[in-house]
């Protein structure tokens, strides 16, 4: 079992040119064919990020900040690396079924295409970091040495889709509708993660249920880590339950496209 991972990540890194180079190729395949080309990856998260904004911003006002920070800082720095997620998330999970014609060749190492598309989404993901930065910056947040814990964070939401994806790409060619289930899955987790509120409107005994979504640790810590809130082993007790969660899902992931992959061409 552990073997089997180690084989995964060894192929990673092994083909890593050819991963860096199919990524950027997807990236620009997603949008060549519509006239505002790659810009479509910026615009589309952009018009999200306001909506949300004047929604409940300006509209609803419902609360669900404390209020210690401007609630355009609170939403951005919150939303960002869920839009990685979910971006990520979808796509890889269809991986293997957009690119069937490299599943069926015998020789091509169809292991490296899920981590293929979520370098793909990583491109985008780092321009919003950047935006990010200058929001905060403009609203009197100046970046620290903490703030350069949004790469060990970034790490942390890289690893976590790696196992989730190998997971959802493997099962996707024998049940195609996983992808209609990930959609409405998304739509509510996203409501159960510090995106759009703060930890401190809700109990003490409900905050500690929802810490049981390994993406809590990573949403709070972008968000720490871009206010330069504090340092990431400061939440030691949640790290080391998140590292625990998302080895486990490698190892399952492994497993699982171990056992799938030599029927894919049966069902592709």
């Amino acid at each position: 079992m552990i073997k089997d991972l180690f084989s995964f990540v060894r192929d990673i890194y092994r083909n890593k040119r050819l991963v860096l180079q199919f990524s950027i190729n997807d990236f620009k395949a997603r949008y060549a064919g519509s006239f505002f080309g790659i810009f479509w990856a910026f615009i589309n998260p952009l018009v999200t990020v306001l909506t949300y904004w004047f929604v409940f911003g300006y509209g609803i006002k419902a609360g669900l900040t404390d209020g210690k920070y401007p609630f355009i800082v609170f939403l951005i720095t919150g939303i960002v690396p869920w839009f990685f997620f979910s971006d990520s998330l979808t796509s890889a999970t269809n991986v293997f079924r957009e690119y069937t014609y490299l599943v069926k060749k015998v020789v091509f190492n169809i292991r490296i295409l899920p981590t293929t598309k979520i370098l793909a989404n990583l491109y985008t993901h780092l321009f919003f970091i950047f935006i990010t930065l200058i929001i905060c910056i403009l609203n009197g947040f100046t970046p620290t040495l903490q703030t350069v814990q949004l790469l060990y964070y970034l790490f942390c939401l890289g690893a976590f889709l790696t196992g989730l994806t190998w997971i959802t790409a493997s099962i996707q060619p024998f049940l195609p509708d996983v992808m209609q289930f990930i959609s409405i899955i998304l739509q509510t987790v996203m409501w159960t993660l510090p995106v759009l509120w703060s930890p401190s409107q809700f109990s003490p005994r409900v905050v500690q249920f929802l810490k049981f979504n390994p993406l809590y640790y990573v949403i709070q810590g972008y968000r720490e880590s871009f206010l330069s809130e504090g340092w990431f082993w400061e939440h030691w007790a949640l790290g080391l339950y998140f590292w625990i969660f998302t080895l486990g899902m490698l190892l399952v992931g492994s497993i699982i496209f171990k056992r799938l992959k030599p029927h894919f061409s049966d069902v592709l």
